[in-house]
């Protein structure tokens, strides 16, 4: 069996955990947190994991442990949750992430396999329930959540808040529904992970803001225990070292 590691973003750090409850402890991998907001920027997303990877390289290459930048999930500023995680010599690292626009596209490693789930964010992660990607039940008139986007504080409710301060509460209220205006629904995604009835009043007083329907969706980490396991099929990707990953790994069950 591969050594591994996990580099998982923060927003899904409760299905994160409970995906990683199917191993037994001592078979649990150590977890790298990538800060959530670095989705709003997919360039800067690339460069932190590409810099991760370039350490655990490093690592393999010379057999030592090395020390990777991590976040303490929770909130608050992530430079005041940064800290240091020890890994020793990996030959694997898995990725619990979607591909997140080009967040994971021209990554590589030298001596490292990447892996990771062909999916195209964690919001068709999480809405897997053991289908392929092509089959994931997502709804586009929907805009998805789970506790965890309230836990991180989304880019979106930072925006409306910036809007608040330029231009005022009414004006900020018409631009987030400008914002809204392709959806029809908030979509809560009750992934089993955390009780949904901690965050249901604040998904619902969401959706009641923006005047669309509220709904709780089933979710599932599925593919996030496979993942975890070693299992291998047409939805987990699986890179070798020194190709780069691309769009290709996201479609290549659908061509084949």
């Amino acid at each position: 069996m591969p050594t591994t590691v996990i580099i998982a973003c923060e927003m899904i750090e409760d299905e994160v955990q409970l995906a990683l409850e199917a191993l037994a402890p001592e078979d649990r991998p150590p977890v790298v947190w990538v800060e959530s907001r670095l989705h709003d920027r997919p360039e800067l997303l690339k460069a932190a994991l590409q810099r991760l990877i370039d350490l655990l390289d490093e690592g393999l290459s010379t057999g030592n442990t090395v020390f990777l930048p991590t976040v303490r999930p929770g909130i608050g500023a992530a430079a005041e949750r940064s800290e240091e995680v020890q890994v020793g010599p990996v030959d694997e690292v898995l990725l619990a992430l979607g591909f997140c626009g080009k967040g994971l596209q021209g990554l590589k490693a030298q001596h490292l396999t990447l892996v990771f789930p062909r999916v195209d964010d964690c919001v068709s992660l999480l809405l897997n329930h053991g289908c392929v990607r092509e089959d994931i039940p997502r709804d586009p008139r929907s805009y998805y959540m789970t506790r965890g986007w309230f836990a991180h504080n989304s880019s979106v409710t930072e925006a409306f808040q910036d809007w608040i301060e330029r231009y005022g509460p009414e004006r900020a209220a018409r631009l987030r529904k400008t914002m809204f205006a392709g959806y029809e629904r908030v979509g809560l995604i009750d992934t089993k992970a955390y009780d949904v009835t901690e965050c249901i009043d604040q998904s619902r007083a969401y959706a009641e803001e923006l005047e669309l329907e509220h709904i709780v969706v089933p979710g599932s980490v599925q593919l996030l225990e496979r993942l975890f396991k070693g299992e291998r099929d047409s939805e987990i990707v699986v890179v070798p070292p020194t190709e780069t990953i691309g769009f290709s790994h996201l479609f290549a069950a659908e061509e084949s």
